[in-house]
């Protein structure tokens, strides 16, 4: 083979080398990754629908409030699961004589409770006012309501003081509330003891 041809032969195998590499598609290794993206955005966008299903399920749950004391119109409300006793005092309208600070205002409603608002204490000049506070005034008249008793109610049983107290508090806030009286034993600082002690003062309705 001459000279002249084999140039010609070379040149013919380098212009097919450009088509085939210019043309010729290879072969993606993203393929599987574009057929797999949409699936995974359906998941993701599947869950979410979930996600706020369950949110309008909670929000659309209703409760029953009893309000009561010094509010100008008592009596029971229906809320939200999740109102709190400020959205509860606002809807009764408390009258001038009520003491909100003796509220926890931040604290959840539970399904049947009692909100009762306090009205200020009227202060005496004489000095009688001292022995007034007897030891009667310590034990509560009837049973507290373990799902509805403010601090302030809850410290004048026998054997609760602020610590515990604040552990109901606590207790019920995270918890929605005691389902029996017993639950009460799942609260920090309330031994078997303590619990057969406050059975004479405490109560879940």
């Amino acid at each position: 083979m001459t000279i002249p041809r084999l140039q010609q032969v070379a040149t013919l195998a380098v212009v097919l080398l450009l088509i085939v590499v210019l043309f010729v598609p290879l072969p993606s290794c993203s393929n599987e990754a574009l057929v797999e993206k949409p699936a995974v955005v359906e998941r993701e966008q599947e869950a979410r629908a979930e996600e706020q299903s369950s949110d309008q399920t909670l929000i659309r749950k209703k409760i029953m409030v009893d309000i009561k004391g010094a509010v100008k119109r008592p009596g029971p409300y229906s809320f939200r699961l999740g109102d709190r006793v400020q959205d509860a005092i606002k809807r009764a309208e408390v009258t001038a004589e009520a003491d909100i600070k003796q509220l926890n205002l931040a604290a959840r409603l539970i399904d049947g409770q009692e909100v009762i608002v306090p009205t200020r204490k009227k202060t005496k000049s004489s000095k009688k006012a001292v022995p007034e506070r007897s030891e009667q005034a310590k034990v509560p008249k009837g049973l507290v309501d373990l799902n509805a008793a403010t601090e302030e109610q809850l410290l004048e049983v026998p054997g609760i003081g602020p610590a515990k107290a604040g552990a109901i508090l606590q207790y019920r806030e995270e918890k929605g509330g005691f389902a029996t009286y017993e639950n009460l034993g799942d609260v920090k600082g309330f031994g078997p003891k303590t619990l057969e002690n406050l059975k004479a003062y405490l109560i879940v309705y």
